[in-house]
C-alpha cells in the first residue's frame, strides 16, 4: 500500500476544499458515471479529503496501488476542467490511457497528474497535517 496526501491548491476560482471536492468527485465518477449512478448509491466521492488546520490547504488521501475501475461511460470533460495547471499534453496522454483502458481496472496512480504535489503521510505531518491514524 502507497498511501499519498495530494494537497490540492486554489484553482479556478475555487478554494481548495472546493477543489478538492470536485476533484474528489470526478475522481469517483470514472467509476461511477453521472449516467450509470443508482439512486440508492451512498456517496459520490472516492478518497478522504483531509484538511491542514494552520492552513486550511484540503488534500486528498489516496492509495496509488488502489485498482480503479475505469467505467465504459466515463466523461472526462469536468475531470480535465478542474486541471489548469496540467499540460495539454499530458491531458491528452491522460485522455487516450483512459480510453485505451475503458471496462478495465488501473492502479490510482496512473492517475495523478506530474503537476500534483505528492506527500507521504510524515511529509503531510510535517507540514501541518493530522495524522488519518492518530486524528
Amino acid at each position: 500500500m502507497a498511501v499519498v496526501y495530494l494537497p490540492v491548491r486554489p484553482e479556478l476560482n475555487m478554494t481548495s476544499a472546493e477543489r478538492a471536492e470536485a476533484l474528489n468527485r470526478e475522481v469517483f465518477r470514472l467509476i461511477r458515471p453521472t449516467s450509470v449512478r443508482h439512486p440508492m448509491d451512498v456517496t459520490e466521492f472516492m478518497y478522504l479529503d483531509w484538511p491542514n488546520e494552520s492552513t486550511g490547504q484540503h488534500a486528498l488521501i489516496a492509495d496509488t496501488e488502489d485498482l480503479i475501475y475505469i467505467d465504459p461511460a466515463v466523461d472526462l470533460t469536468l475531470l480535465l476542467a478542474l486541471m489548469p495547471e496540467v499540460p495539454q499534453q499530458e491531458k491528452d496522454q491522460l485522455v487516450a490511457f483512459i480510453d485505451a483502458n475503458r471496462g478495465q481496472h488501473i492502479p490510482f496512480g496512473y492517475l495523478i497528474p506530474s503537476t500534483s504535489e505528492q506527500l507521504t503521510e510524515t511529509e503531510a505531518i510535517d507540514a501541518g497535517w493530522r495524522s488519518i491514524s492518530n486524528p
